[in-house]
């Protein structure tokens, strides 16, 4: 296990195997002071959220767009991704219907979404690239339609009135591939490493395996129908609910209830099995499988067996376990681990290192915040990370105690004050999972444990996550939850941490 006062060189190495860390900031680089290209707000309170561009009414919350205005209008907003995300619409439920060819890596899919119109819609889009597409109906009626960059412009036979629902039909094809991202150094999406096939889509490639609005404030329940030669296993997000096979292939169909950001959907097809684990289903009282590489088992993976325990404690700190049930996929390639909504990835050098059960805690963590709380904007990733990382230190401080998480926390607080990291609430683009991000976001936290004290503090972290389940939310709704429950003005503190490029002192 990773001790909580390592140095920073050290922490980079753990962090790289946290969440899509390929952003973290190498040892070698830090104190690099370069600047965003697009600066963000330096305050975080409630009167500094995001603009109305990037959060009208709706964002937060509701988990619905809502958006009012230039419904062909690329992006929403979002100030790290401008062309993500689209205004206009609601996507309520995605069903992704694809079958999958291992041998020639091929991917046909039919997306089938419905959607909430916001807006009288005459034309609207849906972020798309690298796949071609061959069909688009609205209703039943052919659409016509026009790939515009990374955008399919889709032109309905009628337009579509506010409130109203409808259906679109997408049929597409090609081979997927990474893309390269703007935040980390290397490609995100679907991915293929020998026989293995996986996605890691954090945070800006969901759109490049299949057509989405592809922004964490616009979430939905999705249904997966993976077809696939039956040698092999189809997984995703959610629960599986059926398999189906004829003439030597396997209809693997799968269910994500809650609501879900499309950069956290995943499939994971290959020569891995399902195995449950029963006896931390048990313990934390919901069903946890795994997809392991074929061959193996729980135990041959060790801190695993521990996740009931890990789940069960994290749900008494934060609430319920917001899905219906948790697992781990293990797979080579990769080189980190992400938090993907009940399927949580993780490169098999992670699993089998020092610091392994650190990041199982981690990606649980991000169950509940990043997942079913997900980011109203990509500046504030430090509700991500920062939370996640400090639940490492919860559960140092179940195994070990109080004393030792003050210690290395306080350590760790002076080996980043010189660090030149930006600041926590505004990280550069091109570094957004840097190491403070992660680390001084959990320092961030603990100031305001510190602050309000124990009973206060998981006491705002439980309505937080009860507040916005399902939904999205930025940081001045943190700072609101905080607010209200202590009664104290606390906007103060936190920006102190996240809008200052001085570290304070911890109180």
């Amino acid at each position: 296990m990773q001790r909580p006062g390592a140095l920073i060189a050290a922490l980079t190495m753990v962090l790289a195997a946290c969440s899509v860390i390929g952003g973290t900031e190498p040892a070698a680089t830090v104190g690099t002071t370069r600047e965003p290209t697009t600066r963000a707000p330096s305050s975080f309170g409630p009167t500094s959220a995001a603009p109305s561009t990037t959060a009208p009414e709706g964002t937060t919350g509701a988990g619905r767009l809502g958006f009012v205005g230039d419904p062909t209008a690329v992006g929403i907003g979002d100030d790290y991704f401008p062309t993500l995300g689209n205004p206009g619409y609601d996507v309520d439920h995605y069903t992704l219907d694809l079958v999958f060819d291992p041998v020639s890596v091929r991917l046909d899919g039919i997306a089938t979404l419905t959607v909430t119109a916001s807006d009288r819609l005459e034309t609207f889009n849906l972020d798309f690239s690298g796949l071609t597409i061959d069909d688009v109906t609205v209703d039943d009626g052919a659409a016509a339609f026009e790939i515009v960059e990374e955008d399919v412009v889709i032109t309905p036979p009628s337009p579509i009135a506010p409130g109203e629902e409808f259906t679109v039909e997408i049929e597409y094809g090609g081979r997927p591939q990474p893309a390269s991202s703007a935040a980390v150094p290397f490609g995100v999406g679907w991915t293929t490493f020998d026989a293995q096939h996986y996605v890691v889509a954090e945070p800006d490639a969901a759109h490049t395996w299949f057509p989405s609005n592809d922004h964490p404030i616009d979430k939905a329940t999705y249904t997966f129908r993976i077809t696939v030669p039956s040698d092999v296993i189809a997984a995703a997000n959610g629960v599986l609910t059926d398999q189906l096979t004829d003439l030597g292939s396997t209809t693997w169909v799968w269910e994500m209830a809650q609501p879900m950001a499309s950069y956290l959907a995943t499939v994971v097809i290959g020569n891995f099995a399902i195995v449950e684990d029963a006896a931390a289903s048990a313990v934390a009282g919901i069903p946890i499988r795994h997809v392991l590489p074929t061959g193996t088992t729980i135990a041959d993976w060790p801190g695993l067996e521990r996740q009931g325990e890990m789940l069960a404690h994290l749900a008494s700190l934060f609430g319920p376990y917001p899905f219906d049930t948790y697992g781990i996929a293990i797979v080579e390639g990769f080189g980190a681990a992400l938090e993907n909504q009940t399927l949580a990835l993780f490169d098999r050098n992670v699993a089998t290192s020092a610091f392994f059960e650190d990041v199982l805690v981690h990606e649980i963590a991000h169950q509940w915040f990043g997942n079913s709380v997900s980011p109203g904007r990509w500046q504030d990733i430090w509700l991500n990370e920062g939370f996640a990382s400090y639940a490492e230190w919860l559960w140092i401080e179940r195994e070990r105690g109080r004393d030792e998480v003050e210690a290395g926390i306080a350590a760790e607080r002076d080996q980043f004050a010189d660090s030149g990291f930006p600041p926590v609430g505004s990280p550069p683009v091109f570094t957004l999972f840097n190491a403070a991000v992660y680390r001084v976001g959990a320092m961030t936290l603990h100031a305001l444990r510190l602050t309000v004290g124990d009973d206060t503090f998981f006491e705002i972290l439980r309505t937080y996550a009860s507040d916005f389940a399902g939904a999205s939310a930025v940081t001045a709704d943190f700072v609101a939850v905080a607010e209200a429950v202590s009664g104290m003005q606390l906007q103060p503190l936190l920006d102190s941490w996240l809008a200052d490029r001085e570290l304070p002192q911890l109180p």
